[in-house]
C-alpha cells in the first residue's frame, strides 16, 4: 500500500503545474492553474444552448453511473444536474431515478437555494467546476455521490503553450485542473471523500484535441 501511495504522488509531483511561469491575472493554486483576476462573463441562454450534453453523451453517462451505483437503488435516489443546459441530460435521468432536478445560473431550473439546501443523493458536475470562482464550492453541496468531468490539462511547459490549448478560455474556465492533482487534492485536502473511480470515457465521443492525450477526466466521489 505504502509503496502504491509513494508512487501516486511522485506521479502528482511530476504532473503538477507549479514550474512554469505565470503572468498576472493566473496563479498556482492546490496543485493547478487558477485565474485571478476579476473577470467578466456572460452566461445566457445563448451560451447554455452551446453546451447542452446529446443523448449519446447522457446514456453513456448512465451507463458510467450503472456501473459503480447498483442501477436496483436509482429508484429510491435524488439527482441534481449542476449546469444542466437546455435540460438533456434531465430528461433522459428522469425516468430513471425517483427525482431529478437541473440548476443552471440562467434560464429556468430550480433556485440556487434549493441546490443547496437540499440532500442529494448524486450530484452531477460535467464541464463544471472549471468555472467555479471557489473550487471549494464543490463541497458546499450536500452530495453523496458527486460525478465530476473537466477538461484535463496538458503539463505544458510554458504558458504561451497552455494559450493554444484549445480549453483555454479566459474568463470562462477559471480552473485548469488535471486528474492527479484533483485526486491528490481530495486526498491531502477531503478525506470525508473517496474517490469511487476515475475515467476519461467521454473520450470515445467528445472529440480530443490530441489523440494521444486525455481530452476529458471523469471522477466518481462518494462522501464517507
Amino acid at each position: 500500500m505504502r509503496n502504491s501511495r509513494e508512487k501516486s504522488n511522485a506521479s502528482y509531483r511530476r504532473s503538477v503545474r507549479d514550474r512554469i511561469y505565470l503572468p498576472d491575472g493566473y496563479a498556482h493554486e492546490r496543485g493547478f492553474v487558477r485565474q485571478t483576476e476579476p473577470h467578466d462573463f456572460v452566461y445566457d441562454e445563448n451560451y447554455k444552448a452551446r453546451q447542452s450534453t446529446n443523448e449519446a453523451m447522457s446514456y453513456m453517462r448512465l451507463g458510467w453511473l450503472a456501473a459503480h451505483i447498483p442501477y436496483d437503488d436509482w429508484a429510491e435516489m435524488s439527482m441534481v444536474d449542476i449546469g444542466c443546459g437546455s435540460g438533456e441530460f434531465v430528461k433522459h435521468a428522469s425516468d430513471k431515478f425517483k427525482r431529478v432536478r437541473g440548476y443552471d445560473v440562467c434560464g429556468t431550473s430550480i433556485s440556487r437555494d434549493e441546490l443547496m439546501d437540499t440532500e442529494w443523493d448524486i450530484a452531477v458536475m460535467s464541464d463544471v467546476v472549471e468555472h467555479f470562482n471557489d473550487i471549494e464550492e464543490l463541497f458546499d453541496i450536500q452530495w453523496n455521490h458527486a460525478f465530476i468531468s473537466f477538461p484535463e490539462t496538458p503539463a505544458f511547459e510554458t504558458f504561451e503553450e497552455m494559450r493554444e490549448w484549445r480549453h483555454f478560455k479566459p474568463n470562462e474556465h477559471l480552473w485548469y485542473l488535471n486528474i492527479e492533482g484533483f485526486l491528490h487534492w481530495i486526498e491531502k485536502e477531503h478525506r470525508e471523500a473517496t474517490v469511487v473511480s476515475s475515467s476519461n470515457f467521454e473520450d470515445s465521443i467528445r472529440t480530443r484535441w490530441n489523440r494521444q492525450m486525455t481530452n476529458i477526466s471523469t471522477v466518481l466521489l462518494k462522501r464517507k
